[in-house]
């Protein structure tokens, strides 16, 4: 099959045609689907490491856009992961696009995007974990197409009673993720649940755990965004490090140091030896043991959450109920001090750090106001977002975050957040226009839309951010 595209694969791989009425999302700029055709292959492999149509508990997808500036950090966490790899009860498989690359060495031994079935390895600084597919120099990652055929490929070669998958790149809060620098731009939040839909109505199946290994995705809209297409959200409110989560200690338990640290490799490692003696661990059970692990890694992942995606129309209502009451007050200064005091991350970039933690606006806004409506609506904020939130980690710098933060700035939303299923749902957007701005505020506005006109859309990190978006 092909992944998001018309570049035929080629190595490791058996054609095979499609039967039956097709249900295959169709590549661009293609009618056929991509199952038809005596050329169009599968995922798949002759490698005896490569465990094809084994059911086993658990089914790992790395989706890696690193055609960026972080494709060693990127092709790192796959050599960290090798250091767990698939087992008797989990299958790994990463998805990664490092680009065209014109000097092929070390780590970075390839060109453009291929698939690996990620098998165990000890050695370091060299992907050993066989190919299942190569994708060629122009796979687009930002395409909705690429991400669906991906998922579906993955359950489709490698079924399981549980599914997780990780997003691994740039991210930006509600504003998208995921960056493409040569053939494609970044993700907006309706275009990733698409993806995710899409695959779902292909398989049947819902993914359990849909995690990003980016910069600030713990955020009220995204998890709402995505509420009905993965059951439980993991990600975290701030900035992270270059090595991103830690892979061999959440897979393997020994909790043995690791020439390369990434988060998500240490929890998988101790759901394998859970399984292995016989213990089942549930999803939300998972999701636990991934926040516990990147809290003994604070210097590279301050902040991190999981979230009941169930629980989020919950929450949604009571932001909303918050809304309304700010629309409603006269007290909307003391309003507006409470939220700009409020737990802020993302640095000094615009928008970003206007992303201010929700359990903290409400608590301030609690505290400083006396009109009884809105002290009601603030409280049951704090209380939806404790039901909402199944395991939260932060350090010392951030005591105030409680797991999702919102986007709150001292002036207007934007454009691009109105198209947001949150913005539509709520009146979230209304209230912060209300809010009183001051003169300076105002020049501040003016200075800051004018730098970004100059330098261009970023990432957190200052990085230049591909996007027809502003």
């Amino acid at each position: 099959m092909l992944i998001g595209g018309n570049q035929h694969l080629t190595s490791h791989m058996k054609a095979q045609k499609c039967g039956g009425e097709c249900q295959h999302p169709k590549p661009p700029g293609e009618g056929e689907c991509p199952g038809h055709g005596s050329d169009d292959v599968q995922i798949g492999g002759q490698d005896s490491r490569v465990e094809q149509g084994v059911h086993k508990k658990w089914l790992f997808m790395n989706y890696i856009a690193a055609d960026c500036n972080l494709k060693e950090y990127q092709a790192a966490n796959i050599d960290n992961q090798e250091l767990v790899g698939s087992d008797a009860n989990t299958h790994v498989v990463a998805m990664i696009d490092i680009g065209p690359n014109q000097n092929p060495q070390g780590i970075l031994d390839w060109s453009g995007g291929r698939t690996y079935y990620v098998t165990k390895d000890t050695q370091m600084n060299k992907l050993n974990s066989p190919v299942i597919a190569e994708h060629g120099d122009n796979i687009n990652m930002t395409d909705t197409k690429t991400l669906t055929n991906f998922i579906v490929d993955s359950m489709k070669k490698f079924p399981s009673d549980h599914v997780a998958l990780v997003m691994n790149d740039h991210g930006g809060g509600w504003t998208g993720a995921m960056s493409d620098d040569t053939n494609g731009g970044d993700f907006t939040m309706s275009q990733m649940k698409q993806a995710l839909a899409d695959a779902e109505k292909i398989t049947g199946k819902k993914i359990d755990i849909f995690g990003f290994d980016a910069c600030l995705m713990a955020d009220v809209q995204a998890a709402y965004e995505f509420k009905d297409v993965a059951n439980f959200y993991l990600a975290a409110e701030e900035s992270e490090g270059g090595p991103g989560w830690t892979y061999d200690d959440m897979m393997d338990g020994s909790h043995e140091k690791k020439p390369i640290s990434n988060n998500m490799s240490a929890a998988m490692g101790m759901l394998q030896e859970a399984m292995s003696k016989k213990i089942n661990v549930s999803p939300e059970e998972f999701c636990k043991i991934v926040v516990k692990v990147n809290e003994e890694h604070q210097q590279d992942i301050p902040t991190f959450s999981a979230t009941d995606l169930t629980k989020m129309d919950g929450l949604k209502d009571a932001t909303n109920a918050l809304a309304e009451a700010i629309l409603k007050t006269d007290e909307k200064a003391a309003v507006k001090d409470a939220i700009m005091n409020a737990q802020n991350y993302g640095g000094g970039w615009a928008p970003y750090k206007d992303m201010r933690d929700l359990g903290h606006v409400a608590k301030l806004i609690d505290k400083g106001v006396s009109d009884p409506e809105l002290k009601k609506a603030a409280e049951g904020v704090k209380k939806a977002l404790g039901e909402a939130i199944v395991a939260n980690e932060v350090s010392p710098q951030y005591s105030e975050s409680t797991g999702l933060h919102i986007y709150a700035p001292a002036g207007g939303m934007g454009a691009d957040y109105q198209d947001l299923a949150f913005a539509k749902e709520t009146k979230w957007d209304e209230a912060i226009k209300s809010l009183p701005t001051s003169p300076k505020e105002s020049e501040e506005f003016s200075l800051q839309d004018a730098a970004q006109e100059l330098l261009g859309p970023v990432w957190p990190d200052g990085t230049p951010r591909k996007t027809d978006r502003k």
